[in-house]
């Protein structure tokens, strides 16, 4: 009787162990071997050395930034991680600031996109696509028609298009060799805005933990849509 009691208990042990486990993905990782989208078990430690930095993302989207000396099991749902609503007030806050400095307020406040995995033709900044995705751009006032260009910074080829009146969307057709990590100029009636193109990758489990990568990748605009559409 005993040991089957022993048993039972050992067993919800597991349970409530295995329960517990939760899915961390690597956002950022500095000094170690670890790559952007890597899969982490929140209860296995992880060791950090002095000078090794680890940004990691939960499932509820909360963000947790680790510091080497480090040697314990992540935890970014209530052990120090920073919240999803949390970082994307921040990177409000910051680029009101960033505006300020520069006495200028174009661009404090971005256009509410009609979908995620839209990229706003109309500013400069970061924009997420999804792992073998196609970029999609978009523009807020589709009421004319514009021209439309967009070339690496290297200039070593240039794409160009008319983008029609009633049109709010223009998709990147396949021979145009737009890839996840470089940075190009888009230009919408002779207005240049550079642009860089930051893959979300496909470990990412659920649309918090997207959008959190979006926010922790400064694809701000992006991850505000993308909560919009996941809310019930």
């Amino acid at each position: 009787m005993i040991s089957r009691l022993a048993f039972a208990l050992l067993g919800s042990v597991m349970l409530v162990q295995q329960a517990a486990a939760a899915v961390l993905v690597v956002a950022e990782a500095r000094g170690i071997g670890l790559k952007p989208g890597a899969q982490l078990d929140s209860t296995k430690p992880l060791a950090l050395k002095q000078g090794q930095h680890v940004t990691l993302i939960s499932e509820t989207g909360s963000t947790l930034k680790l510091d080497g000396p480090y040697n314990q099991p992540p935890s970014a749902g209530g052990g120090g991680g920073v919240g999803l609503n949390q970082t994307l007030a921040a990177l409000v806050t910051q680029r009101t600031a960033r505006a300020g400095e520069f006495g200028v307020t174009r661009g404090t406040v971005l256009a509410a996109l009609p979908e995620p995995w839209v990229l706003d033709a109309t500013h400069s900044g970061n924009f997420c696509v999804q792992e073998n995705g196609t970029p999609t751009f978009w523009r807020p006032d589709a009421k004319a028609a514009v021209s439309f260009a967009v070339a690496p910074v290297d200039h070593s080829w240039n794409a160009k298009a008319e983008w029609a009146a009633g049109q709010d969307r223009l998709a990147v057709t396949t021979d145009v060799p737009m890839r996840a990590g470089d940075t190009y100029l888009v230009t919408i009636n002779g207005t240049e805005s550079a642009v860089t193109l930051v893959q979300v990758p496909a470990s990412l489990v659920n649309a918090d933990m997207r959008a959190g990568w979006m926010a922790n990748r400064r694809c701000e605009q992006q991850a505000e849509a993308l909560v919009k559409t996941a809310s019930p």
